[in-house]
């Protein structure tokens, strides 16, 4: 049986005098945008960042924006090179690998840790979630999809209660969306939020180990949707641009 809720640990949303201040916006509010559109793939990888460009578009000096882009850069966001200036972090094959590692290792442990302290509010919020995932595709809208499903696992690791491995997913599923902005396969197929449904349903019935498996199968099935061959791959140039009849 699941405990009644406990109290709501999250904060309250920050106060619009938070948010912005006399002048312009704060620095936390252009993170909080650049984030967004690198994340949602409205900024590729490798895409420059120029200071000029970026503190005319906010309206605020180049000293703000610096400090943005070198909070980005410690989140693994940004790549900041020298006399050269900074870009959206371009992940090696390398790295991805790495990357999807360390997620199957980390949230499978936060994942079966959750299922013996989980409430019915935790598994309310979950589930809602994934209703939302599922009107996202039904909408065949991919940037929402793609936001929704990265909540869904900060949610979860949230919820766990591990501060540490927490902030580590919360990182490590931000470079996951630069991996598959970078190598997701021509005509993959979007995971279905359908495997959300089942590690919900999981730590539902308190089956840690279940819940546990679902996602090590989900996080996998996420890495085969994209093309990490470190291998040159041969092309036919004369049956690509076949010329037309």
């Amino acid at each position: 049986m699941l405990r009644e809720p406990r109290a709501l640990k999250s904060a309250a949303p920050p106060s619009p005098d938070k948010t912005k201040k006399r002048g312009g916006p704060t620095d936390e509010h252009i993170h909080g945008e650049i984030y967004s559109a690198i994340i949602n793939h409205q900024i590729r990888p490798a895409t420059p960042l120029q200071e000029d460009a970026l503190a005319t578009a906010f309206g605020v000096s180049r000293t703000i924006i610096r400090k943005v882009l070198q909070r980005l850069s410690h989140e693994k966001l940004v790549d900041l090179i020298p006399n050269k200036g900074a870009f959206v972090s371009k992940p090696s094959i390398e790295e991805a690998r790495q990357v999807f590692e360390a997620r199957r290792g980390v949230e499978c442990i936060l994942t079966e840790k959750l299922a013996s302290t989980i409430t019915r509010e935790d598994v309310d919020r979950l589930t809602a979630m994934v209703s939302a995932e599922a009107e996202a595709v039904e909408q065949d809208s991919k940037q929402r999809r793609l936001q929704l499903s990265g909540d869904f696992h900060r949610e979860l690791a949230s919820l766990a209660g591990n501060e540490v491995l927490r902030d580590f997913v919360h990182e490590l599923v931000s470079r996951t969306s630069l991996i598959i902005a970078l190598y997701e396969s021509p005509g993959a197929v979007p995971c279905s939020y359908s495997e959300h449904k089942e590690i919900v349903d999981a730590l539902k019935r308190r089956d840690g180990k279940k819940a546990a498996q679902y996602m090590d199968h989900h996080l996998r099935h996420i890495e085969a949707q994209i093309d990490l061959a470190d291998h040159p791959v041969r092309v036919d140039f004369k049956t690509l641009f076949k010329p037309l009849s």
